[in-house]
């Protein structure tokens, strides 16, 4: 596979998934399980592009470039340092949904990478896994 890296980030200012401003006492905390109360609930309108009974992948609503998507498991998992992020059939799923994500959007020709936030002030407590492209860094 032409350009397709792994970047496993944990540091403040990364792509979060948090549509809620940071307040000036909590600049970098998390407040809330983004994925699970606005986007699993319903009360957030996204673009799917993938989905299967363990993941969902969307259009990210505040893109960091021309191809953002992020890829979630419906189960709540808070972190990827969770033992329930070791699940191989969950891992199978997000793994799969990166994989027709990728060829959906064509990716598979122009590279892209995946990036997963995790352990950092500011990251929403629910695993979750960025594809962004086309190309890489």
């Amino acid at each position: 596979m032409q350009g397709v890296g792994l970047e496993i980030i944990d540091r403040v200012g990364g792509v979060s998934g948090s549509n809620e401003p940071v307040e000036e006492g909590n600049r970098g905390m998390a407040r809330r399980d983004w994925y699970c109360e606005d986007v699993l609930s319903g009360n957030v309108e996204i673009r799917k592009v993938w989905e299967d009974d363990r993941v969902l992948a969307f259009h990210h609503p505040r893109p960091q470039a021309e191809i953002h998507v992020v890829v979630i498991p419906k189960q709540h998992v808070p972190s990827l340092l969770d033992p329930m992020a070791l699940d191989g059939a969950l891992l199978s799923s997000m793994v799969l949904a990166i994989q027709q994500v990728a060829r959906e959007l064509g990716l598979d020709k122009t590279g892209f990478y995946v990036r997963a936030n995790a352990a950092a002030p500011g990251v929403t407590p629910h695993m979750h896994w960025h594809i962004i492209g086309p190309g890489i860094p």
